[in-house]
């Protein structure tokens, strides 16, 4: 019996350790459901435009998707149907604002810090997956997008604030990590062709992080 049990104490560890590293890698149904949705589309879009490439397109719109699914469901946290579930069984209202509308209130905090890093990813990846976003108000206005739904969203959490400086500081991330890529890319075409001025054709691919964001928000509803 005793031999047994330590056996089953070995497996349930094992299994813990599984169910562990994937959820850190996001190994789910539903991940991979996202990963079809995003991948029709792109196929569509690369078909239509006739890129040359397609395969670094699709492999940078995979990664930004694992990012914003790490970000918005195990970092800033967004509304669940689960937790509405959860709050309602335990008669809690699903409207629980907790608003700071004063900027640098708590000065330049680790927090204020960590909010920059959180929205780098976002601003480098945009300008690679399309050419749209070589343009710095497209990236940031995505940026801006994003961080006010994130800040929406969290009117309708039980236990997140909806802050003015998370705003300010994922605008500001945004904008470094396009910064990063302009110097990448510039060094890469030569500075004329990565100049502001430059006229940039708009096609399809510019909705490629719009799909992406509204996937990855959706299925973190149903998750």
């Amino acid at each position: 019996m005793e031999g047994i049990t330590n056996n089953q104490t070995v497996s349930a560890t094992q299994l813990g350790l599984f169910e562990s590293i994937a959820d850190l890698l996001l190994i789910d149904p539903i991940f991979i459901f996202g990963i079809v949705l995003i991948a029709v589309p792109l196929m569509l879009i690369c078909k239509k435009e006739g890129s040359v490439h397609k395969g670094k397109m699709i492999f940078l719109s995979l990664v930004m998707y694992y990012y914003l699914c790490v970000m918005l469901g195990h970092i800033v946290g967004i509304p669940t149907l689960k937790e509405y579930i959860r709050l309602s069984r335990l008669g809690e209202t699903f409207f629980n604002p907790k608003l700071n509308l004063i900027p640098l209130s708590d000065g330049f905090s680790l927090s204020f810090v960590l909010n920059i890093f959180l929205f780098i990813p976002l601003g480098f990846l945009c300008p690679f997956i399309s050419k749209s976003y070589k343009k710095m108000k497209n990236t940031l206005l995505i940026g801006i997008g994003l961080s006010l739904f994130i800040e929406i969203a969290q009117l309708f959490t039980l236990y997140r604030a909806t802050d003015i400086n998370d705003l300010l500081t994922n605008v500001m991330g945004t904008f470094i990590g396009y910064l990063c890529s302009k110097w990448i890319l510039s060094k890469r075409e030569g500075l004329e062709a990565y100049s502001e001025t430059t006229p940039i054709k708009r096609d399809c691919t510019v909705y490629v992080p719009i799909i992406i964001i509204a996937v990855t928000s959706i299925l973190g509803f149903f998750s």
